[in-house]
C-alpha cells in the first residue's frame, strides 16, 4: 500500500496519534481528548487535540465510525467532515445525538462502545444520553486524493442511457 508522508502537531499535550486498527484499514481512528455528555438532541464540537497537515492535492475525510453508528445514536452532524490541504487548525468533529428527547430521566448512559452503565456521578441524565471519554475512539480519518476540477462551459452533456434518471430511478 503506499505512503504518503502526513504531518501531525499535537494542539493539546492529551492529543493522540492517530492510529489504524489492522493493516488494511482504509481509516485511521481519530480520539477525543475531552470527557463530554451528549444528550438527545444535541450536537457538540469534539477536539482531537490535532492539528493535521494535509498534504496538497489531497483532503482527509471525516467519517464516523462504524461501531459507534451501530451501537449508539451518534451521528456526524455534517455527514463526512472535509480538511482541506489549506487548514492548519485542530481537528474538529462535529457529533449529534440522534436519540429522541424522553421526558424522564435515567441514571444510565451509553458509553462510545454501546454498553450502557449506570451512574449518579453526572445525575440522572435523559434517556439516551451518551458520554464520551477523553482518550474515546470517536471518527476516523481517511486521506483521499482529490484532483482539482477544471469546469469547461458546455452548450450540452453527453447522453447516457440512464439520461436524467436520478433520486431511486435505478431500483429499489
Amino acid at each position: 500500500m503506499e505512503e504518503v508522508d502526513v504531518k501531525i502537531f499535537k494542539a493539546d499535550k492529551r492529543g493522540v496519534d492517530p492510529t489504524y486498527a489492522t493493516e488494511g484499514s482504509a481509516g485511521f481512528d481519530l480520539y477525543a481528548i475531552d470527557d463530554m455528555i451528549i444528550k438527545p438532541g444535541d450536537t457538540v464540537k469534539v477536539r482531537t487535540g490535532l492539528v493535521i497537515e494535509v498534504p496538497y492535492g489531497y483532503a482527509l475525510m471525516v467519517h464516523a465510525r462504524s461501531g459507534i453508528a451501530a451501537k449508539t445514536p451518534l451521528r456526524l452532524a455534517n455527514g463526512v467532515g472535509v480538511i482541506d490541504s489549506d487548514y492548519r487548525g485542530e481537528v474538529i468533529v462535529l457529533m449529534h445525538n440522534s436519540a429522541t428527547l424522553e421526558n424522564h430521566a435515567y441514571p444510565q448512559f451509553i458509553l462510545t462502545d454501546g454498553t450502557t452503565q449506570d451512574s449518579y456521578e453526572y445525575g440522572y441524565l435523559p434517556v439516551g444520553t451518551v458520554v464520551i471519554r477523553a482518550g474515546d475512539r470517536i471518527a476516523q480519518g481517511v486521506l483521499t486524493q482529490v484532483p482539482k476540477a477544471k469546469f469547461i462551459k458546455a452548450r450540452q452533456v453527453s447522453k447516457t442511457e440512464r439520461g436524467e434518471g436520478g433520486l431511486g430511478s435505478t431500483g429499489k
